[in-house]
């Protein structure tokens, strides 16, 4: 389910960033190149949680 959550997400983000930049440079919008940098976004945050979890980083922190 998470992943579905983070494609969602990058999907959207990425694709209103792209839009938003793309009317600021008067440039034609691409959806096409929108959404493949949103599931390489995607899948960057992916790689990210996997090291996190791999360095234990992921479970919380006591205060000793």
């Amino acid at each position: 389910m998470r992943f579905l959550v983070t494609f969602f997400w990058s999907f959207l983000l990425v694709n209103t960033a792209v839009f938003i930049v793309s009317a600021v440079d008067a440039v034609t919008y691409n959806f096409g190149f929108a959404t493949a940098m949103s599931v390489v976004t995607s899948l960057v945050v992916f790689a990210l949680d996997a090291v996190n979890e791999d360095l234990g980083l992921g479970q919380g922190t006591k205060a000793e």
